[in-house]
């Protein structure tokens, strides 16, 4: 696919509520945004309008946010994904490196640093990006103080 970002982030969050307002949290910090309540509809909002950055809950109603993370990954080598999820289980940080995930944070999650580290992210070229995961072992905690699993 191509590298034609056509959106900044793409939140995919089945909590509605919770979804919308850091949509509209993200846009007042002048981001674009696309939205999706499930795996399924956040793959094809994906395709639909390339977004630079994912963030993806972990526990969604149709699959879980390391299985979109996959297919994400499999269409858009460049896009940074972030996972946010109150607990994850089982999978280690090696697993979530190989499949390029950027960032993992624990909700609830702080707005601020959340803008911060989306921001920081979607501005990013991704040669730029990819040099920084590089040096920094393949993961950016990017101001969130994130844990690393």
């Amino acid at each position: 696919m191509s590298n034609d970002f056509t959106c900044d982030v793409l939140i995919v969050e089945d909590e509605r509520i919770q979804c919308e307002e850091m949509a509209a949290f993200l846009a007042r910090a002048g981001l674009s945004v696309a939205t999706a309540h499930d795996g399924t509809t956040g793959l094809a909002q994906a395709r639909r309008y390339p977004p630079r950055v994912a963030l993806l809950d972990y526990n969604l109603p149709d699959m879980t946010g390391v299985q979109l993370a996959e297919k994400l990954r499999a269409a858009f080598p460049e896009m940074a994904i972030l996972i946010a999820s109150g607990r994850i289980e089982g999978l280690s940080e090696q697993t979530l490196k190989s499949l390029g995930i950027s960032v993992f944070v624990n909700k609830p999650l702080p707005l601020g640093p959340l803008r911060q580290a989306v921001l920081r992210l979607a501005r990013s070229t991704p040669v730029n990006r990819i040099e920084r995961q590089q040096r920094t072992g393949g993961w950016l905690t990017a101001g969130l103080g994130g844990t690393r699993h």
